[in-house]
This record gives C-alpha cells, structure tokens and sequence, in this order.
C-alpha cells in the first residue's frame, strides 16, 4: 500500500477512535491502538520523531484505556484537577517541549523539532488526563490538535492535516458531550 492509503486508513481509524471516545463508549480504543500502529511507521517516514514517538504511546495508552476505561468511567466524567496543578504543568511542559526541541534539532534530521516536541509533551500530558476520565483533556487536545494542523500540512501529510482540524471541532464537541453527561 503506498503512503497515501496508509495515511487514509490512519486517519479513518482515528476518526473513529474520536468520535467513539467522545460518547464514552470503550470500543474507541482499539481503533487508538490500530492508527497508532500506523503512524509510528509514517512519522518516521516523514521525520517528525517526537509524533512517532507519541503515536508509539498512544499504541500502549490505548491497551491501558481498553483495560481500565469501564472501570474509569463508572464514576462519570468530572474534573478533578485543580487549576493551580495545571499552573505549575503548563511552564514545565514548556521546558520539556524545549529540551526535546533543542535535542532533535542536535541529534536528528528531525523536521518542526520545536512545534513535534510541542504537540508530544502535551499531548502525552492530555492523553493521561483522557484515559483517567479528566474533563479537561479536551481543553488541552483543542489546542494540540490545532498546532497539528500546522505541523502536518508541513510535513505534507495533508489528510493527517485535515484530520487535525476535524479533531479541533471534536474536541469541542468532546468536551461538551462529556460535561454533560
């Protein structure tokens, strides 16, 4: 299959996965595991390393959700993070995104090394917070997936792209949905 396909049937299986996670339903997970299997494959391809990276993550984060999302999600979806937990994470998260940048721009032929580290440390960050059930995930992954637009029309991976914005509006409607349930 050529790139193109791969990239077409990652972004279906994320899709999917999004739209599934949005309404609760645990089934989301396995399609998280498939489009991460493919993606790690494509952002080496395309040398955005820290996506991989994350995409390899999201391979291990969706078996730990597929396991533990039932069990999470019982209690319903509450934020019980308080605002001065997210004060003192942003700055460092910021300093990670730094380093990681600085060190691929050193050490790889990596591309956007500042804007792929970016969109790996929070979105490691906001995928802990969706699989243990945290409202605000979606507040982070609004703003991740709108920097990933950039980031894959720079790579030329413009159905990953498009994507992106498609995961801006889900997120909004993500957290909506999940804020009234």
């Amino acid at each position: 299959m050529r790139f193109y396909a791969w990239e077409a049937l990652a972004v279906v299986f994320s899709l999917l996965y999004t739209l599934l996670i949005g309404n609760g339903s645990a089934w989301a997970w396995p399609f998280a595991i498939f489009a991460g299997i493919i993606y790690v494959f494509l952002c080496v391809r395309k040398s955005i390393y820290a996506e991989a990276f994350l995409h390899f993550f999201y391979i291990f984060m969706g078996v730990y959700g597929w396991v533990t999302w039932s069990s999470n999600t019982e209690a319903g979806y509450q934020s019980t993070l308080s605002v001065k937990i997210h004060l003192v994470l942003v700055p460092l998260l910021f300093l990670v995104t730094y380093i990681s940048g600085k060190l691929l721009s050193r050490f790889t032929n990596a591309k956007a090394t500042f804007v792929d580290s970016f969109t790996t440390i929070f979105s490691v960050w906001a995928t802990f917070l969706m699989v243990n059930v945290y409202l605000e995930n979606w507040w982070y992954f609004i703003f991740i997936n709108g920097v990933g637009v950039y980031l894959y029309a720079h790579r030329k991976m413009y159905l990953t792209s498009g994507l992106m914005v498609i995961y801006v509006i889900l997120s909004v409607k993500g957290y909506w949905q999940w804020s009234t349930m």
